[in-house]
């Protein structure tokens, strides 16, 4: 578009330099062929009352444009997946330690038997088992220190392997523990172990499961250790470690609940468990 003869008229056609040539002859440079005085003045109020138009037509395209970019903003900032940060609510039981000094002094004052081979063998791998309930929680309280639980359970078992050396002296029995921790002699506890840390390093959830899975396995073991043997020396030992696991469960089954899990028992029955978790926390040690 280009000035014409006539001034403030916009005129199709023509090359930039003719138009150009025609502005500045019609505004710039005023002559008598193309700006003649009396029409000068009307072609600049023309030119600017048209720039201002412009202008104005642009300064509302702006402002339309920053209006759509804040509704989209806004509406993205509406839409936007909200946190999925869990709060946790820290459950406020704790595991006693039991007292092992008193267990050991009741044992003590209970008449040995003899043992046949069934009694023999339980005794060894309860041995280990113990072992496996320390070392393994040990193991996922170094992964997951923000869960205390792991220590507790860590520490009881603790009492519990010291209570079983005094078996293993009182009935002549070698130990089979391996003094490394996360080393077992009994290779079905050292792939149970194998698997539980490696699956515990991927969550919480998972860790205190893999516990829970553990003493759900340490009861029923217990339980069927007792109904072999009619010694009562073994079966006070093994009640006071069943009480202890029974702890157990009712501790990791808080902290499971607190991430919103659930566990489902793979070794005792369902009726069972939710006996234990519905009942209190126990004193040791029992009669």
């Amino acid at each position: 578009m280009c000035l014409g003869e006539r001034p403030g008229i916009f005129l199709p056609g023509g090359n930039r330099n003719e138009c150009g040539y025609l502005y500045r002859r019609a505004v710039l440079i005023p002559s008598r062929d193309y700006a003649p005085s009396g029409k000068l003045a009307v072609s600049r109020k023309i030119i600017k009352r048209i720039s201002g138009t412009i202008n104005s037509m642009r300064t509302s395209r702006i402002l339309g444009l920053l209006f759509v970019v804040c509704i989209a903003m806004a509406a993205a900032g509406c839409t936007s997946p909200q946190s999925t940060t869990q709060r946790i609510v820290t459950p406020t039981v704790t595991i006693a330690v039991p007292g092992g000094d008193a267990s050991q002094k009741a044992f003590l004052a209970i008449p040995p038997a003899s043992l046949n081979v069934s009694e023999t063998e339980d005794i060894l791998y309860l041995q280990e088992a113990e072992k496996l309930t320390h070392d393994l929680n040990a193991a996922l309280y170094g992964m997951h220190n923000d869960l205390p639980v792991f220590r507790h359970i860590a520490n009881a078992s603790q009492v519990f392997m010291v209570a079983d050396n005094v078996i293993l002296q009182r009935y002549q029995i070698a130990s089979p523990e391996n003094a490394t921790a996360g080393m077992f002699t009994n290779p079905v506890f050292q792939q149970i172990y194998n698997a539980d840390i490696n699956t515990g390093l991927s969550s919480s959830t998972d860790a205190l499961k893999y516990s829970m899975k553990n003493e759900d396995m340490h009861i029923a073991d217990l339980t069927a250790a007792i109904g072999r043997t009619d010694n009562s020396d073994l079966q006070f030992i093994y009640k006071q470690q069943l009480a202890s696991s029974r702890n157990n469960i009712r501790a990791l089954n808080q902290w499971i609940t607190a991430y919103s899990g659930t566990y489902i028992p793979t070794y005792i029955t369902q009726s069972s468990y939710n006996e234990i978790i519905g009942s209190p926390m126990e004193s040791l040690p029992v009669q």
